[in-house]
């Protein structure tokens, strides 16, 4: 088996910050988030909403700390069926910052009637359920995206995600099943797939039967104890209650040690990302990034 081959360790912004509710932790200088991830022994991570949208700010801010850009998050709209040629005219600009700044990983979600971001919309029982031509829009268009990304050296990630059309694990294995296994590569969310009702013994079986699809990684773990009552909560009071921590956070209700067993056991090299949506003032940033780096390092030796 190929366990020579190593992973790429980073780690997102959204433990210090939040993109999708901006006063999260937006005091925060994104050169403190930069500095710790540095600190803490991580390879990069994504960018955040506050970091430079000065390209050469962000290069220089990124190089000189000797961190890397993992991805950027990409929404797409294509189950709307309407104005798919802005959609891919923006997503060609997204593809080629990503270029720009040595990347080579986008990560998508189909965000046309998602509720994650609503205050006011319960995040699993609101969220949009697609019908077969909205599932035919948002498969082929994928495939022409991922395609159009692979040419450019670029691999598109699909990442299931609470509160949109796809985020059970029904949903991802539908995906997977209508979409070009050349092209496109699943983003492996294990907390997202937890709290949209996937099982501990779901994970694994999704992890094992795709591994090969896997082509990057969100990992984190959820609390159980959050999760039992945040059925019927927005995705903004579950992130308030500490939906989401760390890997190796003993709160952490997932056993992600045979998640981890099976990407190393497939030589899985790709972006392996901590991701832990919290507010950073019930879970300080930096004590949670060493707790993390802590147990990739317990279980992949490096």
């Amino acid at each position: 088996m190929p366990y020579n081959k190593k992973m790429i360790i980073g780690i997102q912004p959204t433990g210090w910050t939040n993109d999708d509710f901006p006063e999260i932790g937006n005091d925060t200088p994104y050169q403190v988030i930069l500095d710790q991830t540095r600190e803490c022994g991580y390879e990069g991570g994504s960018t955040g909403h506050n970091y430079p949208t000065h390209l050469p700010s962000l290069k220089r801010a990124i190089q000189s700390r000797g961190l890397r850009i993992a991805s950027t998050w990409f929404g797409t709209t294509f189950t709307t069926g309407i104005g798919f040629d802005d959609a891919f005219e923006s997503f060609k600009v997204q593809i080629d910052f990503l270029k720009d700044v040595g990347s080579t990983d986008v990560v998508v979600a189909e965000l046309a009637g998602a509720v994650n971001q609503i205050r006011a919309k319960a995040v699993l029982t609101d969220r949009p359920i697609l019908n077969d031509a909205e599932w035919y829009l948002l498969t082929s268009s994928l495939n022409i995206a991922a395609k159009f990304a692979h040419d450019n050296g670029m691999q598109l990630s699909y990442h299931p995600h609470v509160g949109t059309g796809v985020m059970t694990i029904a949903d991802t294995e539908r995906l997977l099943g209508s979409t070009d296994p050349k092209y496109v590569g699943l983003c492996l969310d294990t907390a997202h797939l937890a709290f949209g009702g996937a099982s501990q013994s779901d994970l694994e079986e999704l992890t094992k039967k795709h591994v090969s699809r896997i082509t990057h990684v969100h990992l984190k773990q959820v609390r159980n104890k959050v999760l039992q009552v945040s059925g019927k909560t927005s995705f903004y009071q579950a992130i308030q209650d500490g939906i989401f921590t760390v890997p190796g956070d003993p709160e952490g209700g997932l056993n992600l040690d045979p998640i981890m067993e099976a990407l190393q056991g497939n030589g899985f090299d790709g972006w392996l990302v901590v991701e832990a949506e919290q507010n950073p003032l019930h879970a300080n940033p930096l004590l949670c990034a060493q707790t993390a780096r802590r147990y990739i390092h317990d279980k992949l030796g490096y």
